[in-house]
């Protein structure tokens, strides 16, 4: 009897220590990022980002510090306007409200810095980064300036000399707002003319969908633009979010985030000259 009481007893330990070994190997979790299996995927720049398996606006997606957001959440925080289908006419504003008005506390004497104006806030949902880069009181993407758009173009999300082709082409448009002879910079310090102010632009891409080419409506795709106010340093306005004054004096140093995703706009930096009433 005790032979088999001592059987019983060894082995009852060995199924409990077995249980436990089984329960450490596979901790149960409720936490669907920390069983997530990301892969890596093109971007608009050379690093790599990584991405879950694809759910639409319930996808994954992990920056470069590990952080991680859903693929919706990123593309709330955009400046891109998508038309409803490739072939939409944009409707261009033909307006006469002005963010603030045209004196000289607004538009400074020219110096090294062209006819770029101190830096005030802009709180309102409206304009987007592009329209806050011109004084513009609404959302522009690049090439709307002839009520056609362009964001289904090869390289526009991925190539910022497509957009910057489309930006100079933009200052011949609406008269009202803008001057033409806008031009293409070699750097962020090459000279401007008293009537022209600098513009900083990125695009940002992320292949979430993984199929190696840009599908506007599935993937990650924004553009961004930096103003260089008249003290030289550079400010910006997210989306629908109030502008910031990013105190910096180098864009090409900084990282262009989306909201708190790292370094999301890492295509090359392109300079522009612009000119507005």
């Amino acid at each position: 009897m005790k032979k088999i009481f001592k059987a019983a007893l060894t082995c009852t330990l060995l199924f409990n220590v077995s249980l436990a070994s089984v329960a450490m190997a596979s901790p149960e979790t409720t936490n669907q990022y920390s069983i997530e299996k990301f892969t890596e995927v093109q971007t608009s720049g050379t690093a790599k980002a990584k991405v879950g398996k694809y759910q639409g606006d319930n996808t994954i997606i992990m920056d470069e510090e590990g952080n991680q957001f859903t693929l919706g959440e990123l593309k709330a925080k955009t400046n891109v306007v998508l038309p409803d289908s490739p072939d939409q006419v944009i409707e261009t504003p033909n307006i006469t409200i002005q963010l603030a008005p045209h004196n000289d506390i607004v538009k400074p004497m020219a110096s090294a810095y062209g006819n770029a104006w101190p830096y005030y806030a802009v709180t309102t949902t409206q304009p987007n980064c592009y329209g806050y880069a011109l004084k513009l009181p609404w959302a522009w993407n690049p090439g709307d300036g002839d009520n056609i758009s362009n964001v289904y173009d090869t390289g526009y999300f991925t190539n910022p000399n497509v957009g910057a082709a489309l930006i100079i082409k933009d200052g011949t448009s609406n008269p009202s707002y803008l001057k033409s002879g806008w031009k293409k910079l070699s750097s962020r310090t090459a000279a401007v003319t008293d009537e022209e102010h600098r513009i900083a632009f990125r695009v940002g891409w992320i292949d979430a969908n993984g199929n190696g080419k840009v599908d506007v409506g599935a993937d990650l795709v924004d553009y961004h633009f930096m103003l260089q106010n008249s003290t030289g340093r550079w400010s910006e306005k997210h989306g629908q979010q109030p502008s910031i004054n990013t105190n910096i004096s180098d864009p090409g140093t900084f990282s262009w985030d989306l909201g708190s995703y790292k370094n999301f706009y890492n295509s090359s930096t392109v300079y522009i000259a612009a000119k507005i009433r």
